[in-house]
């Protein structure tokens, strides 16, 4: 799309004009500041206003064909800058329209302002200049940007918006239906009682499962994980947003004095600090009612969505008792450390909150993911905790409520991972995902069992989907990163185990796996690094010196061997399974051994099975005639 000669072009639209030669916005005669390539991106919608802008189109004009990592987040992070500097609302939008999957389409009226005008559907070669990758940044990979999919917000009354969102009710929608994001900050606890803050700890987790369950296909809300790193942590409310990716908080305070507490919640428009509806709620209540008045209050600020959600309806509360309610809240915290003593604490306090409640669906629920998550992580473990059932638990709770999302997650994860009933496992986890659309861990683990198929792209989609509601989740973005080792592409893994591993340097799931993906991508001496922080981490920092000795004497193939060493230990049962050991032998090139400890998993019923024909470490393995007995697609052949 060369000219002959430039011509330059001024693109003026609303109050805004847009220069791109001079590469300048302004808002009438202000100067408004967007970094290069959000530019580029704007550029090119608005000279294509009315038409959808693919996104392989942008991914092309942005950052080149060669552009393999971190597309989608860093064009979710170029849409949310310009967004933000148009004041621009994504429920009801003024200028850039997103179409879910497709792309996205500038709706306002555009003039174009230039000297000639071109023929055709040329645009001036400014423009076109503006929108060239940038030399060197195609096989680049941008910093992550903390938060994926632009959004927005909820509980709005006022009338201007209210009207907004009637206009956007009349303009064409695509088929996938428009989801607002909110994210619940801590409620602040106003006691001076720091023994008080499981108070306001409870009334912060209320909003978040009530606003979950409010309209869960037009509304997501941020998972607590993320919510709670925000608790004292004395950052802005507009950097808390763009971190998060949205474009509303909901934040409120709790007070006490005896049985008096006052709840008050308001929602914040960061971008300009605007208050857009506040309400307070006093009650008078005894230790064993508190539950049941934040639940009140939950439903109250929930209800408050129907000025602009007509679908709302109030969510039922799921136990009555204090106690069971707080053992659900302490397990699932020990079930998110991931690792063997949060596990085990968890079991006790998913068993408190039974004790309190046998008919608590949800802490059946949260067994049955704490047995499934123990076997996966501990499969080589003597644990009593390991025979129990994670299927059996998730079936009780979904014989106590049917539709409880989060129990066909357990139910899907159990039937993948250890009966290897694939057709029954995904159809598990449709219904999870239909029935609880925030449903944060449903998407992670069915996008891994996705990328255990091989199917990769729908894999990064509910990976994705999954880090939208749970930014900041260790696990997420850690297993964001096994999708792309798994897919081959070593460099994006590294980067996501990094990533996780700023946020949690002692994180051994991240630890572990950046070991893996330097392995198969020759980087020897970060993968002995990261196999030793994985083990001083642990609690074995001298096997971390045996490893360093034996790369010193015979490079990393010394270094596989020390490890093989210590799986024959008796204590080693925790580290490594058998499926674990193989892929030791299998990179050794020992592949009779190799084939002996998969055909020994699998009649363990390992759950590490499901993922050997994705394994990179099995690739020449599988070449090799020694392996011809062992096929995963015997796998489903083989059922309990």
């Amino acid at each position: 799309m060369s000219l002959e000669r430039p011509i330059p072009a001024v693109l003026t639209f609303g109050v805004f004009r847009l220069d791109a030669e001079k590469c300048e916005l302004k808002r009438f005669e202000t100067a408004l500041h967007l970094p290069p390539q959000p530019l580029k991106l704007l550029v090119l919608l608005a000279s294509r206003a009315g038409q959808v802008v693919t996104r392989a189109e942008i991914q092309e004009v942005l950052w080149g064909r060669d552009t393999y990592v971190d597309f989608d987040r860093s064009l979710n992070h170029c849409i949310r800058q310009v967004r933000s500097v148009l004041c621009d609302d994504p429920g009801a939008p003024t200028y850039i329209e997103t179409v879910p999957r497709f792309g996205y389409r500038f709706v306002a009226p555009v003039t174009v302002v230039a000297p000639e005008m071109l023929a055709g559907e040329r645009i001036a070669e400014p423009i076109q200049q503006a929108l060239q990758p940038e030399p060197g940044t195609a096989r680049r990979r941008n910093r992550r940007p903390v938060m994926v999919l632009a959004a927005t917000g909820i509980l709005l009354a006022a009338a201007g918006f209210l009207a907004a969102i009637a206009w956007r009710r009349d303009v064409p929608s695509p088929a996938a239906p428009l989801r607002h994001m909110v994210a619940v900050l801590p409620f602040e606890n106003l006691t001076g009682d720091p023994s008080q803050e499981y108070l306001s700890d409870g009334v912060t987790d209320e909003m978040i499962v009530h606003l979950g369950t409010v309209s869960p296909t037009h509304l997501g809300v941020i998972a607590r994980t993320s919510a709670m790193n925000y608790k004292h942590s004395g950052k802005p409310l507009p950097q808390i947003a763009s971190e998060l990716g949205v474009s509303y908080l909901l934040e409120g305070t709790v007070k006490r004095s005896g049985q008096a507490i006052r709840i008050t919640a308001q929602l914040v428009r960061p971008a300009d600090q605007a208050e857009l509806w506040a309400d307070t709620y006093d009650g008078q209540v005894s230790e064993e009612r508190i539950l049941v008045f934040q639940q009140s209050v939950a439903d109250r600020v929930a209800r408050s969505l129907s000025l602009v959600m007509p679908e709302v309806h109030a969510p039922q509360s799921t136990t009555a008792s204090q106690a069971a309610y707080e053992a659900l809240l302490k397990g699932r915290f020990e079930w998110n450390k991931r690792n063997e003593e949060g596990f085990l604490k968890s079991i006790d306090f998913f068993k408190e909150a039974i004790a309190q409640d046998p008919r608590y669906a949800e802490a059946w629920a949260g067994l049955a993911d704490t047995y499934n998550l123990l076997r996966e992580y501990y499969e080589g473990h003597s644990s009593g905790a390991l025979a129990e059932s994670g299927k059996d638990a998730a079936l009780k709770a979904l014989s106590i409520d049917p539709n409880l999302s989060e129990a066909h997650a357990s139910l899907a994860f159990s039937l993948w991972r250890y009966e290897w009933k694939f057709a029954e496992a995904e159809s598990e986890f449709r219904k999870a995902l239909d029935l609880g659309p925030n449903n944060a861990t449903a998407h992670h683990w069915y996008g891994m069992f996705l990328a255990s198929r091989a199917r990769f792209d729908e894999a990064r989609n509910e990976l994705r989907q999954a880090e939208e509601l749970d930014p900041v989740s260790l696990i997420i973005i850690t297993n964001n990163g096994w999708v792309s080792y798994y897919a081959r592409n070593y460099d994006a893994a590294i980067q996501s185990y990094r990533e996780a591993l700023k946020l949690d340097s002692g994180f051994q799931t991240a630890e572990m796996k950046l070991a893996w993906a330097c392995e198969q991508k020759g980087l020897w001496k970060d993968a002995l690094a990261a196999r030793q922080s994985f083990y001083t981490t642990a609690g074995h920092p001298e096997v971390a010196q045996e490893l360093a000795g034996a790369y010193h004497r015979s490079g990393y193939p010394g270094v596989l061997r020390a490890i093989v060493a210590e799986t024959e230990k008796l204590d080693a049962g925790p580290y490594y399974s058998d499926y674990d050991k193989a892929k030791l032998y299998a990179m050794l090139g020992d592949s009779r051994k190799a084939v002996m400890l998969l055909e020994r998993a699998r009649a363990r019923h390992s759950g590490w099975i499901v993922y050997f024909a994705v394994e990179p470490a099995f690739d020449k393995l599988r070449s090799n005639p020694a392996s011809a007995s062992f096929d995963d697609r015997t796998v489903s052949a083989h059922p309990l």
